[in-house]
């Protein structure tokens, strides 16, 4: 018995349904990797950081900052996630404040904070002493961008000034103050959450049977 136009179609939206439920598992690898990042919570985060390279904007820092308060609440279960995040928001807050005076190794800093942090967050099986390791180093950097910084500006004080050089406007020292004092109470904020974190792992470590 022949089939009747009905079930033609029938059968057409079936063979198209199944293509549709089964269309991923003939894709490459590479395709499905590609995928699944661009699903992931920091994909937004990833354009951004990006966007930062060619122009700094105060929307993109903005934009920057506001991410990583949002993957703060995404993350929140996993400590060294959220430590890397910490990095990266006292990293924007910097270059917000600085703007055209922001030291060059800051965005080399940032670039590998970013690059690690999406690491760590797409290998849910990475072991914990590696992950450790790589905030360890990240932190040793931070700090070691904190002292350049304040040797910079402790040089551009140093300096004597020309006989007939414009009198430094009070505008002008005023944001070198704030900015050294947003950059001293990054890194103390900073400290006091790893303190903490390193404290309640500690704790649970001991309790653990």
């Amino acid at each position: 018995m022949a089939k009747t136009p009905k079930f033609d179609t029938l059968d057409s939206e079936l063979v198209n349904r199944l293509d549709e439920l089964f269309r991923e598992d003939d894709l490459p690898v590479e395709a499905l990797t590609a995928k699944k990042r661009r699903n992931s919570p920091l994909a937004e985060l990833k354009k951004i950081v990006l966007s930062i390279d060619w122009e700094i904007t105060p929307q993109a820092l903005e934009s920057f900052l506001d991410q990583v308060r949002l993957l703060k609440g995404v993350y929140q279960a996993d400590k060294v996630v959220m430590m890397f995040l910490q990095i990266l928001g006292s990293l924007g807050q910097y270059i917000k404040s600085s703007r055209s005076k922001v030291h060059p190794s800051t965005f080399t800093l940032l670039n590998r904070v970013y690059a690690r942090l999406e690491k760590i967050a797409s290998t849910p099986n990475m072991p914990e002493p590696a992950k450790r390791k790589w905030l360890q180093t990240e932190m040793a950097a931070y700090q070691q961008l904190r002292e350049k910084i304040s040797q910079r500006q402790a040089a551009a004080s140093a300096t004597p000034a020309p006989a007939r050089a414009v009198p430094v406007e009070p505008a002008a020292s005023a944001a070198t103050a704030v900015t050294a004092q947003m950059l001293a109470r990054a890194v103390t904020e900073l400290k006091e959450f790893i303190r903490s974190e390193m404290k309640a792992l500690r704790q649970q470590i001991k309790n653990a049977p």
